[in-house]
């Protein structure tokens, strides 16, 4: 252990820019690319442990001088794991790394999905900064090693053939546990921000189509039945009549998520918050755009504090793959980040959460797909269909902004572009409103 990686591994202006731009973070270069990772990973294995065939990375979120993490994708023979990654200035570093501890033992072998057998442990690269290890081992995200260490305490049943849906470094894990007693599936979500069982409870007691809610810990985690069906993505790839018709379904299951009374229990966000955090992560990527999305974020936050809608419950993360569709239609998913908001903040979000790698050329705002919008207010009274038509282009403008870092987290080539063209998309809507 302890070889240095490789140098010269990112190949990007942008990516090349941002490495010569932030020496306080040494690591940064070793986690901008698959490749790059690989060779750290490579460096930092054991001779007798089995490497990865590649590595693929998502970026998340970047401070300058601070930090950057990243969830590495591991694909070996027999499918791929994960594991969290961050680069942090050596000092930082080296007193994360003191304060580590091993998870407890009880249960967590078997739970290969949070344990990953093959990094035994994070891995330490002192004179880079870096930290990189399986979910267990992901401070930043303690529910995941509670899951770990008590599996069937929170599922009732073998963790042997629980399988990862998804994985945040630093926020969430989502995992299915297929061998449930009565067959049906669980879904186990590990959160680092906490749970809260009204995001689930509210809606069902309302009768809209969600998932079960199973259980709750004040751990952070929450299980939910698995709800069958085809997530409107795919149904929309498949048979784009179909996927519009429950498009325009969803847009009036939506508009009965707007129409239940937010229970006290669910949380409020501040928006103004949200949007200084948006604007502040752009300004670390691209110093020039800081003072056009600090102005964004302040118009964006003056425009909702005046909006004279009643705030709503919302979904909080509406995005085609947060919708089922099932024989009874369509119903929603993923509600953790449920929340109270402008009822129009769920279109605004699906809108800016569809409008693709960037806006077209002259920076357009992305638009809500017809048949959702057209059967979201066709079940509204008028005086709110009003509201909503009134205040989507500003909620539009806010969801672009806490987005625009998207391109750069997705790794492409020239991401600096992406995240100017998201940013005047959000100008744009902001004028047009």
């Amino acid at each position: 252990m302890g070889r240095r990686a490789k140098e010269g591994r990112v190949h990007h202006g942008a990516d090349e820019e941002l490495v010569r731009a932030d020496p306080r973070l040494p690591g940064l270069e070793a986690l901008l690319s698959g490749d790059a990772a690989l060779e750290l990973l490579d460096s930092l294995l054991p001779d007798d442990t089995e490497r990865p065939l590649r590595v693929e990375v998502a970026r998340g979120r970047y401070r300058r001088g601070v930090a950057l993490t990243a969830t590495l994708t591991l694909h070996y023979a027999d499918g791929p794991r994960h594991a969290f990654a961050r680069a942090l200035p050596p000092d930082a570093a080296a007193d994360h790394a003191r304060r580590w501890s091993p998870p407890p033992s009880d249960g967590s072998a078997a739970l290969a999905a949070l344990t990953e057998p093959r990094l035994r442990g994070p891995l330490y690269a002192p004179d880079l900064g870096v930290l990189l290890g399986p979910p267990v081992d992901d401070r930043a995200l303690p529910a995941a090693r509670r899951l770990a260490a008590e599996p069937q305490r929170f599922t009732g049943t073998s963790p042997s053939r629980a399988h990862t849906l998804s994985y945040s470094a630093g926020h969430h894990w989502t995992g299915r546990f297929d061998d449930a007693a009565d067959g049906s599936g669980l879904v186990v979500h590990a959160r680092s921000g906490g749970v809260n069982a009204a995001c689930y409870l509210a809606p069902a007691v309302a009768g809209l189509p969600v998932p079960d809610l199973v259980k709750v810990s004040r751990y952070g985690l929450l299980v939910t039945r698995w709800l069958p069906g085809e997530p409107l993505d795919r149904l929309l790839g498949r048979d784009r009549s179909a996927g519009e018709a429950a498009l325009a379904e969803t847009g009036r299951l939506l508009a009965r998520l707007h129409s239940v009374p937010p229970p006290r229990e669910l949380p409020r966000r501040d928006p103004a918050a949200a949007l200084g955090r948006a604007a502040e992560e752009v300004a670390d990527l691209l110093p020039d755009l800081a003072v056009r999305a600090a102005a964004v974020a302040r118009t964006c936050a003056d425009a909702l504090a005046s909006a004279e809608a009643p705030q709503a419950l919302v979904h909080g993360s509406l995005r085609p793959g947060r919708v089922v569709v099932g024989g009874r239609g369509p119903a929603l998913v993923g509600l953790e980040e449920a929340h109270t908001a402008h009822p129009a903040t769920d279109l605004a979000g699906y809108a800016a959460a569809g409008s693709g790698p960037r806006p077209p050329v002259g920076g357009a705002p992305a638009a809500v797909p017809g048949p959702l919008l057209d059967g979201y207010l066709a079940a509204l009274p008028s005086a709110d269909a009003r509201r909503v038509r009134r205040d989507l282009g500003v909620c539009t403008a806010a969801a672009l902004l806490c987005r625009a870092t998207a391109p750069f987290r997705r790794g492409e080539d020239d991401w600096d572009a992406g995240v100017a063209a998201l940013l005047a998309a959000a100008e744009t809507a902001l004028a047009e409103q």
